[in-house]
């Protein structure tokens, strides 16, 4: 009886709710001074939290706070009230790399920025096992308009939530103003496609694209995340294309797929639903080596691509990166992420031989999706469990320690 009496109380309290604390993140957008006023706000259960280390890097300023703020630097270690309170910052939203070109640009009556430029990194010290609950509301002149990488409340605020993180943040694409956007729900996922008005976005073009190429990567990684956000914006921003969580950036200039027939939408699509990283600088050819694989796989896959073309842009990976001697630099070029493709291409196959068919990439990039952050060292081990055997693809000079 007293096992009995003991297992159910284990039951029990196995199935009690861990304690949550309610985040409130707010944005409130400035055309005048290109600038934005951020806050955070604790509510419902702000006793859990002991303290919260923000990193107040760069473009922020005027930080105050209810309670105890200490500031070193741009670290700022805040000891909020026990019945909860609020945070305060400013933040310059444009942002340019070293070529000039935008990451985050704000030309007046509309913006474009990720979530992670706006809302500052921070460690929380909080009650063991305790999670938050968090909501993402935007601030905007009248008239303006709003997108980001999470589901939309029927309040109008967002729901901020990161199975992978305690804390959750707002991060991703975000995209405010005289905008144009259009969604659809595929493969179960909802896409959201936007991009300032009159620039010229294909919106329905992409959105056709995507219906036959998500399904397949649906297929190929098993999961996609709730919502996919979708932006493009024109020059001045970068001419290229860059991923965020479950959100990416592509410039309008920039064609769905190339003439040599690979896909910077698909190649950034992978990093968005996959999430995989190199552990170190030098691991970085296996994240950008698996985006520009399914590239042009998946694209064959789904009909995109005749064989005999197939074979064509195979041998443009082949030619384009034929000069590399080892994909672990300290960071993945151009031509160290076709090289890195046309290695995974040759370990897929091996393993497909090793396995009778059973298994492929999809079986191995699916395990490398749990881990997330993936040393080369693992990803040889997780791939010769795929297969089941030494794999002769990866006893090759391209993979030797720097």
């Amino acid at each position: 009886m007293r096992h009995i009496l003991a297992a159910c109380l284990l039951l029990a309290s196995a199935s009690l709710p861990a304690a949550a604390y309610e985040l409130e993140w707010r944005l409130a957008l400035d055309p005048k001074t290109k600038s934005a006023q951020g806050s955070l706000t604790l509510g419902k259960g702000a006793g859990e939290i002991r303290s919260i280390n923000f990193n107040f890097a760069g473009a922020y300023s005027e930080i105050r706070a209810d309670g105890e703020l200490l500031r070193r630097g741009p670290r700022a270690l805040w000891t909020p009230p026990a019945r909860g309170g609020t945070i305060r910052w400013r933040v310059a939203i444009e942002q340019r790399r070293e070529n000039g070109a935008y990451r985050s640009y704000f030309p007046g009556d509309w913006a474009i920025f990720r979530g992670d430029r706006v809302f500052p990194s921070a460690g929380v010290r909080a009650a063991k096992g305790a999670e938050s609950r968090a909501r993402l509301v935007l601030d905007l002149p009248k008239g303006w308009h709003y997108d980001t990488a999470y589901l939309l409340r029927a309040d109008g605020s967002f729901d901020v939530d990161d199975p992978d993180r305690r804390f959750d943040r707002p991060v991703g694409w975000m995209l405010v103003g005289d905008i144009g956007t259009r969604r659809e729900v595929i493969a179960g996922t909802e896409v959201a496609l936007g991009a300032p008005k009159d620039e010229g976005m294909r919106r329905m073009d992409m959105l056709a694209f995507l219906n036959y190429t998500l399904p397949a990567m649906k297929d190929a990684f098993g999961t996609l995340p709730p919502k996919i956000f979708i932006v493009q914006a024109p020059d001045p921003m970068w001419r290229g294309g860059l991923s965020g969580p479950r959100s990416l950036y592509l410039h309008l200039d920039r064609p769905m797929v190339s003439e040599n027939a690979t896909s910077t939408l698909l190649h950034e699509l992978t990093h968005v639903v996959t999430r995989i990283r190199g552990q170190r600088d030098e691991d970085d050819w296996l994240a950008e080596g698996l985006a520009e694989f399914y590239a042009v796989e998946l694209l064959f896959r789904t009909g995109g691509m005749t064989a005999a073309r197939h074979q064509k842009t195979l041998a443009w990976l082949a030619d384009w990166g034929k000069g590399v001697k080892s994909l672990r630099g300290p960071r993945s070029s151009a031509q160290t992420t076709a090289r890195a493709a046309l290695l995974l291409r040759a370990v897929d196959e091996e393993i497909q031989r090793a396995t009778d068919d059973r298994r492929n990439l999809d079986d191995l990039t699916r395990r490398l999706m749990r881990e997330r952050k993936v040393s080369t060292a693992e990803f040889i081990e997780a791939a010769e469990k795929v297969a089941g055997r030494k794999l002769k693809s990866l006893d090759t000079p391209l993979l030797r320690a720097p």
